[in-house]
């Protein structure tokens, strides 16, 4: 540990971090997301409170106590529901089930579909750590939980062959699966060409700067994907912080969002 904190490179991130930090203002960031919010008439408030209530039944923490890794996307789902009818969602990127399982309690009345690699996909194995088998094991368990408990309809298939795979269009398709080229450009794709008319589409983890990080979770490639989508179909695209905390948000090369698009009737 000690020998990783002297490592010059690690020195040097670290305070070119803690600048960022210095300059970074949470009350701006906050005051501009909110008019975001107003916008496309979402009351971030009312949402809010659904959201709490929501965990609450699901014995979760409220959004607040989540401090740091708390997602605005939770808060987007749960604007979509008071302003749309949704009845049917398609989640691209199932992880632990987690959202999905959330996905099916703000929207009660709405049929999810979840799709995710097999095990035997190299993607699976080499992310989070799953070639571990202790850890592949725990994660298999805390899925099976969450997609057992949610209902939802869970298609193990990597998703370069999702057309063949559903059937019909979705009220909000949510794209969290691979966040790189070639992954996130057909998982785009196929998401805006299954979305319905006049639903929702949204993808997690979107960096807009132009020399932004990349990693396994995170890159430019989604923003280059959406502002593709945009220019062709004139349907706008808002992209809201993802975090306020300035851990992750400071770093304007690390800074994600959390695109929504509506498409339009």
């Amino acid at each position: 540990m000690l020998k990783r904190y002297l490592n010059p490179a690690n020195y040097v991130r670290k305070c070119i971090q803690l600048c960022h930090e210095c300059v970074y203002n949470a009350d701006r960031f906050r005051a501009k997301e909110r008019e975001k919010f107003s916008r496309m008439g979402f009351r971030y408030d009312d949402a809010l409170a659904y959201l709490n209530e929501t965990l609450g039944k699901l014995n979760k923490p409220a959004y607040e106590e989540k401090t740091d890794m708390a997602s605005v996307h939770w808060i987007l789902f749960c604007c979509i529901h008071a302003v749309s009818d949704v009845r049917s969602i398609l989640e691209i990127g199932t992880y632990d089930g987690e959202t999905a399982l959330l996905l099916s309690r703000i929207f009660p009345e709405a049929a999810v579909t979840t799709v995710d690699v097999p095990d035997d996909d190299p993607i699976f194995s080499a992310s989070y750590r799953r070639e571990n088998t202790t850890e592949r094991r725990q994660f298999h368990e805390r899925r099976r939980k969450n997609l057992e408990n949610a209902g939802v309809r869970f298609i193990q298939r990597n998703s370069f062959f999702l057309p063949g795979l559903v059937d019909g269009v979705f009220d909000l398709v949510w794209v969290d699966g691979g966040h790189l080229y070639p992954e996130i450009a057909w998982d785009l794709c196929n998401a805006y060409h299954l979305c319905a008319p006049g639903g929702w589409l949204m993808c997690d983890d979107v960096v807009t700067h132009p020399k932004g990080f990349r990693n396994e979770v995170s890159s430019p490639d989604s923003y280059h994907v959406l502002e593709y989508i945009q220019k062709r179909t004139d349907d706008e695209i808002t992209y809201f912080l993802k975090r306020e905390s300035p851990f992750f948000s400071a770093n304007p090369r690390k800074r994600k969002f959390v695109a929504v698009q509506r498409k339009k009737e």
